[in-house]
């Protein structure tokens, strides 16, 4: 009986746990890219060599378009915040000609990241590391800022 129950709650733990496919649906990603999703891939979870972490991932596309979701796992909250913020450190984002402003309410520390190609929000909650990046779409990308906060907002909620 307590080895059913032990596995009871193990299962109950590990399904808990939103993946990234669960942390925006199909229909908000269509909204978001302004055109009905192709494909919907998940995949993970597995190591993440740069980060040490644990990464799920989920990528949407509508033709040119993509939306990835990236999920990264720690063991605590210091480790997720340390690698964020070495993430966004201004060295490594002016070898990908980006910049990064930090932006309020959206957990822990969060991040509006704008490159030349992609836009994404970064996002610390707890022990997790949540990115949504969007790119490949064919209004300038200033224009989907907003709506990639909301979807950011929404994601983070569910972690």
């Amino acid at each position: 009986m307590i080895s059913s129950l032990a596995f009871s709650l193990a299962y109950a733990a590990v399904t808990a746990t939103a993946g990234p496919c669960d942390l925006l649906d199909r229909a908000a990603a269509a909204q978001l890219i302004g055109a009905p999703v192709t494909k919907m891939e998940p995949s993970g979870p597995e190591p993440d060599e740069d980060s040490g972490g644990s990464r799920t991932t989920c990528t949407y596309q509508a033709g040119q378009a993509m939306l990835i979701v990236i999920r990264l796992d720690f063991p605590d909250a210091a480790a997720a915040s340390a690698i964020a913020s070495a993430e966004i450190e201004p060295e490594k984002l002016g070898e990908q000609k980006a910049s990064a402003k930090p932006e309020a309410g959206l957990g822990e520390k969060a991040w509006l990241i704008r490159a030349p190609s992609a836009i994404e929000y970064v996002v610390v909650k707890g022990s997790t590391v949540l990115t949504l990046a969007l790119g490949g779409v064919s209004k300038p990308l200033d224009t989907y800022e907003a709506q990639l906060r909301t979807s950011a907002t929404a994601a983070a909620g569910k972690l």
